[in-house]
């Protein structure tokens, strides 16, 4: 075979072999899930918004090289929601109820323990997010100012496949005007929890994301164009309850299959914190408490 033509047959061998990692990392980012975008926004907008959402997923990425921060502690949920889950499974050596946080261990007035900033942000994140106590009971407090940074906890000890059920307790102080989490130049909650239970091969989360609206109807489904966005449930809405500790109770596990299709892996990635009021530049308050996850019978 002529030198030219063998060379011209590897340098096509590499070309196809190039061509074909191009294709699959594209496949990653086509989510067959998505929701049809109810928004108008303009094409150059569009383009803004994946820069930013590729910016968003290599910070979001940086979940899986973080070191562990800190294991489950056995505790006892609510009544109404020990038995959510289901009855126990495979003995008592396996609790019913596992807590994430209670902030009781934090100090009051600092930022909570064993949790980390999104981007890096600690500094700021600590005038956002302080320890706070009421009648005895220690809790997080977070006030945007503009700067509308998530806090995060890792949770690798969490099988959300084991238990299923995560519940929590969420207080809205101050929702953000016009807030509606389905248009980006309104998309602040005056309290959201993110829950990652799984990750792509390169690194993208498949995030649900739980909030608290300030105009969007409960129970609607909604998630905005762009690489690493978050699937956005809206739990509450509105000023009827604000002020109120409302105790919440979801089934993270079912979520999770309902919207990708599969079961998640045996170790959850993190569970994730944000308060913020920057796209509509108002104020933006709330406050959270007693992260647990609850078991059910597998059948295993």
């Amino acid at each position: 075979m002529p030198v030219g033509r063998a060379r011209g047959t590897q340098s096509g061998g590499m070309f196809g072999l190039l061509a074909g990692a191009v294709l699959l990392i594209s496949a990653a980012f086509i989510d067959p899930t998505s929701v049809l975008r109810k928004d108008t926004e303009t094409q150059a907008s569009s383009h803004r918004e994946f820069r930013e959402s590729r910016s968003a997923w290599s910070a979001w990425s940086a979940w899986s090289a973080w070191p562990q921060t800190g294991t489950f502690v056995p505790g006892v949920a609510w009544a109404d929601h020990a038995d959510a889950a289901g009855p126990p499974q495979r003995g008592d050596d396996h609790p019913k109820s596992i807590t994430i946080d209670d902030f009781d261990n934090s100090d009051l007035g600092g930022f909570p323990l064993t949790w980390k900033a999104w981007r890096g942000d600690d500094d700021l994140a600590r005038n956002l997010y302080t320890i706070r106590e009421e009648n005895g009971n220690r809790y997080l407090h977070a006030a945007d100012d503009g700067s509308s940074i998530i806090i995060r906890k890792q949770v690798s000890d969490w099988d959300a496949n084991e238990y299923p059920v995560l519940s929590w307790r969420w207080r809205a102080a101050v929702l953000p005007e016009g807030g509606d989490e389905r248009i980006r130049s309104r998309n602040d909650s005056s309290v959201a929890v993110y829950v990652v239970l799984d990750q792509n091969f390169i690194g993208v989360p498949r995030t649900l994301k739980y909030v608290w609206s300030t105009t969007v109807p409960v129970g609607t489904h909604y998630r905005r164009e762009g690489i690493g966005r978050p699937h956005v449930i809206v739990l509450q809405s509105g000023e009827e309850k604000l002020g109120q500790w409302v105790e919440e109770s979801v089934n993270v596990y079912a979520d999770y299959v309902r919207i990708f299709g599969k079961k998640p892996p045996r170790k959850a990635v993190g569970i994730g914190i944000l308060t913020d009021g920057n796209a509509t530049g108002s104020d933006s308050k709330g406050d959270y408490d007693d992260f647990v996850v609850h078991r059910r019978d597998t059948g295993s």
